[in-house]
């Protein structure tokens, strides 16, 4: 044992410096994801359906607000404003902070005045709202800061502050749990941040020292028109995410969402190797796109996108053993719709691999028209058929809305790259792979010697493919590189 690990270091030492970002954030976000999900067991016993629910809506609601309160900038805008104005990082930085908080504070106000005084649409106490807030003041600073490390490749400092994160947001959850039994809810949502605020405010204050004089409103006007048209893809990604648990508290009660977060709780695993990954290739990608390199991004995400299917079908197989770790009986229907959660994660991947290219040519109003068509169908549907069949229903409504905006996205793509840009056979018949396995894979829950001959024919697929699915990001990563020096 001690022989392989220090080969694996050996290894690990002698790789380029781009390549040892690319794994280390690949492993510790794998990480700081993962023990969400390796501690919800623990948050499920603690807390009841109800107050699981409670904290689902809150949430939900942060998702929503968040998209107007901090306009999107942490997002596509801000990495092409640091590759735009690379010579100027720290003004751009530092004026997307300002313009952020400016916004934040005006969304409050509104927010505030109407939940107060006009008609309260916020199921929420006045304490959450206002903590909330909080966190949207200084959330960005840790987002801005974060990507400028991973696009110069300093990866210690941030894997650091992501290992702090990921140990002390579970321990002061629970340790305020314990210590305020008559707030749990509060005491879960507040605990879970204090690690992350703590982080976001020293950000905060760096990116304040790094300033030079005041804000450059010629960067507020690049940021904000580039994401004006964007908001409603924003909230458009936020309704096919969460907006059917806020649907189903309101149709079928706070117990049946928390059964559905307890259940989506595995979407989170998945984007935990998805976004791991797409972190990693962004740059990648990008680069490629402004070498003109387009035709070689088939071979580089080809690959991942296989290995992310097999690992996405293996989850829907697994439904019952997961539902049964993470939550008590009570649960128990949750399995019921992972498949359907899991499969509408999976289509989000082949749209971002498209939605990038879009990004990269600047043509952000095609990516909100997908966006739109999608959450427009995925509300409806919800609306019809929520009330109809329950709960279950929201899952299978949300793969079909996933599954709109994939194929808007992929002929957005088309139109912009003047090219297909991926090889599409390959990707439909992976869609089609795993559509069918959401579809089929509860009828096998009865039958374990089945699933386990499909997990074991599954694994073995991954384990000789591994060079070519692992391979492909370092080798690609690794000639971009050497291009680069």
């Amino acid at each position: 044992m001690r022989a392989l690990i220090k080969r694996g270091l050996n290894a690990f030492s002698q790789m380029s410096v781009q390549v040892k970002a690319s794994m280390a954030f690949m492993a510790v976000n794998f990480m700081q994801k993962g023990i969400s999900f390796l501690t919800a067991p623990i948050f499920t016993r603690l807390l009841t359906t109800e107050e699981y629910g409670k904290i689902t809506v809150y949430s939900s609601w942060l998702d929503v607000i968040g998209i107007f309160a901090m306009f999107g900038l942490c997002n596509n805008v801000f990495y092409n404003g640091i590759t735009e104005f690379k010579r100027d990082r720290n003004n751009f930085i530092f004026s997307m902070l300002t313009l952020s908080n400016t916004i934040t504070l005006c969304v409050f106000a509104a927010v505030w005045i109407v939940n107060q005084y006009v008609f309260r649409f916020l199921n929420v106490s006045d304490h959450l709202i206002l903590f909330m807030f909080f966190t949207f003041l200084l959330e960005p600073a840790f987002e801005f800061w974060k990507t400028r490390q991973r696009f110069d490749f300093k990866y210690r400092l941030l894997c650091l502050f992501m290992i702090l994160v990921m140990i002390c947001s579970p321990v002061c959850a629970i340790t305020g749990i314990f210590l305020f039994p008559e707030a749990k809810v509060e005491a879960r949502i507040v605990g879970a941040q204090l690690m992350t605020l703590s982080i976001c405010a020293g950000c905060y204050l760096v990116t304040l020292s790094r300033a030079e004089g005041r804000p450059r409103l010629k960067y507020w006007k690049y940021a904000f028109l580039y994401n004006l048209p964007l908001i409603p893809y924003f909230l458009s990604t936020y309704i096919l995410s969460s907006s059917d648990r806020l649907m189903i508290a309101h149709y079928c009660g706070e117990d049946k969402a928390g059964i559905y977060g307890i259940a989506y709780t595995m979407s989170a695993v998945v984007n935990i190797i998805w976004s791991s990954v797409n972190a990693t290739m962004i740059p990648t990608i990008y680069k490629r796109c402004e070498e003109k390199r387009m035709h070689t991004l088939s071979e580089f995400v080809n690959p991942v996108i296989m290995g992310y299917a097999s690992i996405c079908i293996m989850i829907m197989l697994m439904a019952p053993e997961v539902i049964a770790f993470l939550a008590p009986s009570s649960y128990g229907d949750g399995m019921y719709v992972i498949p359907a959660i899991v499969g509408g994660v999976f289509y989000m991947s082949i749209f971002s691999i498209f939605s990038n290219i879009i990004y990269f040519h600047k043509k952000p109003k095609f990516v909100m028209g997908a966006g739109v068509a999608a959450a427009v169908a995925n509300f409806l549907l919800n609306m019809l058929f929520i009330p109809a069949v329950g709960y279950f229903a929201a899952g299978y409504t949300t793969l079909a809305a996933y599954l709109i905006e994939v194929l808007w996205a992929y002929l957005a793509m088309k139109k912009v790259a003047g090219s297909t840009v991926y090889d599409i056979k390959k990707l439909t018949l992976m869609g089609m792979g795993v559509l069918a396995t959401a579809v089929v894979a509860p009828l096998l829950y009865p039958y374990m010697p089945v699933r386990m001959v499909l997990l074991a024919v599954i694994l073995w697929y991954l384990w000789t493919n591994r060079n070519d699915i692992l391979g492909v990001i370092w080798k690609g990563r690794r000639h971009d590189s050497q291009d680069k020096s």
